[in-house]
């Protein structure tokens, strides 16, 4: 069964650079989604806001014959998220001119507040994946973070409720979004995301130092990082490289914060900030450390661990929702329980220290990465859009 599937994305394209904006793992998700779908045979269009004047209009075709679209609604220029839920009902009314979809798949919960609505007069199917759980998220705010308002939680509850099918990273994401949501969890299906091997694989030649790959917002944890690598003696610390950009209203503060701990640490010499990279740099640059860390407070999945994985280097990761289902403990890395920095940097040394373990975890590692390609994953997506289209 070919199936016109809409990918709704609002807020942010599938077409920026993650680690810079808005632009994170959901960016990635559903770009590679976008593509596999489109090799399968269905007829894929990716729906996303025009944020500047000249995506007014535009339609891209990708290779893989996927098509962007870019939606007029509010005016053409970068809104923060705080301001774009005035603009759903505006982009919902554009959305609802297009030819209809078979199933409209909305991607975070300002996608739902638009398209669900429209799927229901247009007779499409409507998937919903949140990519973060409100509830979650508040419930481990890092320190001075804003909690998501009332008009997210409720919304999610809406959207969980009334779309035909849910789709989780996670069986912690499908708990949350039963528990706290009301989903009926026979249409919350559990798809993991994917990863290019093609991109992310190992590479010969000497690994060394750690590095963090996020946006730059204190979710990420960037400072837990930069506060364990600098309780390690210099004989055996690590250089550490943080990719990502400032993310967020008022994160420049954290920013700020962050050059000071390193400052106060001693560590102006052992701390990279490399910016926001391009997918295939990002993957050469992961590729060359010996160690991947993912010290956020939460997230959905954590899909730079498959990512490292792929390049067969080993996490120490937060033992944190998402993370506990994304890494295979003490195959694939090590979870770290709580956030005591002396804690962290014990379990960073002992792999450090410890080459023969990281060579194994890097073997296991690898192939761990090599069961969750993204075809397989756009598989199982085509195969519920087909069950839910075919719903009456």
């Amino acid at each position: 069964m070919r199936v016109r599937i809409g990918l709704v994305s609002l807020h942010t394209s599938p077409l920026d650079t993650p680690g810079r904006g808005d632009a994170g793992g959901m960016n990635v998700v559903v770009r590679a989604l976008a593509d596999e779908l489109a090799r399968a045979g269905h007829r894929v269009e990716v729906l996303t806001r025009a944020a500047s004047v000249a995506d007014l209009g535009r339609v891209e075709t990708l290779d893989s014959g996927a098509r962007v679209r870019f939606l007029a609604a509010g005016e053409p220029a970068p809104l923060t998220k705080g301001d774009l839920p005035r603009i759903t009902g505006e982009f919902g009314r554009m959305l609802r001119e297009l030819p209809p979809f078979d199933v409209l798949h909305s991607h975070y919960w300002l996608s739902g507040r638009a398209a669900l609505p429209v799927a229901r007069d247009t007779g499409a199917a409507h998937v919903l994946s949140l990519h973060t759980v409100a509830v979650v998220k508040n419930a481990r705010l890092a320190p001075g973070d804003v909690p998501e308002p009332q008009l997210r939680l409720d919304a999610e509850r809406v959207l969980a409720c009334r779309s035909d099918a849910v789709v989780a990273s996670t069986r912690s994401e499908r708990d949350a979004v039963v528990a706290a949501c009301g989903a009926r969890p026979e249409r919350v299906a559990v798809i993991p995301p994917g990863v290019d091997t093609e991109v992310f694989r190992p590479t010969a030649g000497p690994r060394a130092g750690v590095m963090v790959v996020g946006r730059i917002q204190p979710l990420k944890g960037q400072d837990l990082a930069i506060r364990a690598v600098s309780r390690l003696a210099p004989g055996i610390r690590p250089h550490l490289s943080i990719a990502g950009e400032v993310s967020g209203a008022g994160n420049e503060r954290y920013r700020a914060e962050l050059d000071r701990l390193i400052e106060t640490r001693g560590m102006r010499d052992d701390v990279s900030f490399i910016g926001a990279l391009p997918r295939a740099e990002l993957a050469a640059r992961l590729a060359e450390h010996a160690l991947a860390l993912v010290p956020s407070h939460s997230e959905t999945y954590g899909l730079v661990t498959l990512e490292a994985a792929a390049c067969g280097v080993p996490v120490v990761a937060a033992a944190a929702p998402g993370l506990v289902d994304a890494v295979r403990a003490g195959a694939t890395g090590v979870l770290v329980p709580g956030r005591d920095e002396r804690v962290w940097a014990a379990a960073i040394e002992r792999l450090l220290r410890d080459p023969v373990r990281r060579a194994g975890m890097a073997q296991a590692s690898v192939a761990h990465a090599r069961a969750h390609a993204w075809k397989a994953t756009a598989t199982r997506l085509a195969t519920l859009y087909e069950r839910v289209a075919g719903a009456d």
